[in-house]
């Protein structure tokens, strides 16, 4: 009996079926009539529709394994249904590492003309090889095959080409395919520039970007997000407004981005008009831009408005569980961080590696030494997490703060893995807390054997050698500090005033309100002597007069900054601060009376909590 063939009416009939099924259900009843029609058994002449059939299971329903089921029995697949199947898996972590041995075959295959790679080959592979296996060679190899099968001149080749060594991080090839192409597409402008400011390269970035010839919101976005990437805040915050002046709409990624450079500077002005925006242009409280709001209002200290955006959320995932756990850390309110945790854990939420970092720092910022420890056993026995140098760093500051050193020195003694100088740091910190200089020398030496140039361990040191007045040794510490080329990094403080972001450096006179500013100091200076207030000096490692070291406190950079904001904000406004690093011993019990004196909230990040001022006390019970 003769085979009947299928006619164009019922192959075109099931080819818009296909494109407007709405379940798997659809797609397998199309599969069954397709081989019911024998059209699996012509050579090639069909192998689009089902090369559609496994792009629909793909993309739109995430089915892969089915999809790597019906390619399986085509013994030769022509281009179109090779390429089809580098696309599906492209899309699925789980089966990326494939696409190789699916392009392997097409590569033997290769002497046939209908199986041969073409360009819409390698954008799939590329995608897969960076992601998948993260290495160079695989991507070199795949870009020789793109030279040999003549594809260089394809724009998205190339794009996909030069997006693959940016991933693997090689910036000479990917600059190299960049300058090669015949033609860029906005695409390509786009990978590179993010490429470079992924890699930190913000320079390099920042000029590529103003060469691109028409800009979009992607273009925007790549330099806005690698700005706050790399800690560049201010200019994070300067091209988000460039990019408003240029008409272009931000988008969510764009949006989440300047919302961690307001966090960083304290920005909650500017943080709240995204907050606002993004309302106001239906974005909703997705997962993304939600725990991006909460992050943002922890930093810029208004943790109570966090814990409320969080119990609005209707969904909650761990990246949104553990922003809101790290914030009411970083507030000390280590308690209603750890009742969140446990929550997740009623839930079967699985918690990560960073979740476990709120977790130790809540118990560290309010001295629950037992739960640190119950919590820390907690990670690799219950969920298989291995510790990392950050969680070993929180038990020693755990450890440390509570004043149990010998404690914390055996920690690190049998720590699994090499401790680095953060893990040293913490201790060291704990020592300075404590008074305990002997051993807090022992572990400086340390930190500096692995950073030579190491400016915490160096200033310890000069401390610990002016408070003995050991001018010598503090003449030798200086000698070295010179000799290792050791800059000390110099405290900056933030305010925001009226949306603009102020910074401030220790004895910063550049300022246009500098006559004011300085005024308030000496009037502050009177009335802090008035109730009884003596600068502490013995933070100041010079050998200098008295005198000298009181005025050098005086101008720290955050009591510049409150000087600031009390002349330039009605009574009764909150005063925020952002201080780059911890806050000395003076500061903070100076503050403390200034809070009290001009009956203002004084709220100050620094490089390790909050500090909530209010009449004369800290929210940190002097336990930071």
């Amino acid at each position: 009996m003769k085979e009947r063939k299928p006619n164009r009416l019922q192959i075109t009939t099931l080819y818009n079926l296909l494109r407007l099924s709405s379940s798997i259900s659809h797609l397998k009843q199309i599969h069954s009539r397709l081989l019911l029609l024998g059209l699996h058994q012509h050579q090639h002449q069909h192998h689009f529709i089902f090369a559609h059939l496994i792009l629909s299971l793909s993309q739109r329903f995430s089915s892969f394994d089915y999809a790597l089921s019906i390619y399986s029995h085509f013994p030769n697949p022509n281009t179109f249904l090779f390429n089809a199947m580098l696309q599906s898996l492209s899309l699925s972590t789980q089966h990326q590492k494939k696409t190789i041995s699916v392009y392997l075959l097409q590569m033997r295959n290769a002497q046939c003309p209908s199986s041969r790679p073409n360009c819409f080959t390698f954008p799939s592979l590329l995608k897969s090889c960076a992601v998948a296996f993260s290495l160079i060679e695989p991507i070199k190899e795949i870009h020789t095959h793109v030279v040999k099968f003549g594809s260089c001149s394809d724009v998205y080749v190339g794009t996909a080409l030069l997006d693959s060594y940016v991933k693997v991080g090689d910036l000479v090839s990917s600059r190299q395919v960049f300058g090669e192409m015949p033609v860029r597409n906005v695409a390509s402008w786009n990978s590179m520039v993010s490429g470079l400011a992924k890699w930190g390269d913000v320079d390099s970035a920042r000029k590529l970007f103003e060469e691109i010839p028409e800009k979009n919101v992607v273009s925007w976005t790549s330099m806005i997000s690698g700005y706050s990437q790399n800690g560049y805040f201010y200019e994070t915050l300067a091209m988000f407004e460039e990019m408003g002046n240029a008409g272009v709409r931000p988008n969510d990624v764009t949006l989440v981005s300047v919302l961690s450079a307001c966090g960083n500077l304290g920005a909650l002005g500017l943080g709240k008009r995204i907050h606002g925006f993004l309302d106001e242009n239906g974005y909703g409280l997705n997962l993304f831009v939600g725990s991006a709001l909460i992050d943002m209002y922890c930093k810029c200290g208004m943790v109570g408005d966090a814990l409320m955006l969080f119990e609005r959320m209707s969904e909650k995932n761990v990246v949104v569980c553990s922003a809101m756990i790290m914030g009411l850390a970083m507030h000390g309110r280590g308690l209603e961080a750890l009742a969140i945790f446990e929550d997740m854990r009623r839930r079967g939420m699985q918690p990560n590696e960073i979740t476990f970092i709120g977790v130790l720092c809540a118990c560290c910022h309010v001295g629950l030494v037992g739960k640190g420890h119950y919590y820390f056993c907690c990670m690799s026995e219950e969920y298989s997490i291995v510790p990392k140098l950050p969680h070993y760093a929180c038990m020693v500051d755990l450890l440390g703060r509570a004043g149990l050193l010998g404690e914390a020195y055996q920690f690190i003694a049998k720590m699994s893995i090499k401790p680095d100088v953060v893990v040293w740091g913490a201790l060291l910190g704990a020592c300075r807390t404590h008074g305990d200089f002997e051993l807090g020398e022992r572990v400086a030496q340390q930190m500096l054997e692995l950073d030579p140039k190491h400016c915490g361990a160096f200033v310890f040191l000069c401390n610990a050698y002016s408070r003995a007045a050991n001018w010598d040794g503090l003449t030798k510490i200086t000698k070295m500090m010179e000799i290792s080329g050791m800059k000390r990094t110099p405290g900056r403080s933030w305010i925001e005033v009226n949306n603009v972001v102020h910074q401030f450096f220790a004895g910063d006179k550049s300022h246009p309100l500098n006559d004011r500013i300085y005024a308030k100091l000496d009037e502050l200076a009177k009335l802090l002597a008035a109730e009884g207030y003596s600068p502490n000096t013995k933070a100041v490692v010079y050998d200098v007069e008295e005198e000298e070291k009181q005025q050098s406190l005086f101008v720290h950079s955050e009591k510049i900054a409150i000087a600031f904001g009390l002349v330039s904000t009605p009574a009764g406004t909150d005063i925020r601060i952002v201080k780059n690093l911890r806050v000395c011993d003076d500061c903070h019990s100076a503050i403390k009376l200034v809070s009290k004196i001009v009956a203002r909230v004084i709220i100050l990040r620094d490089g390790n909590r909050f500090h909530h001022f209010v009449g004369g006390m800290c929210s940190c019970k002097d336990y930071w």
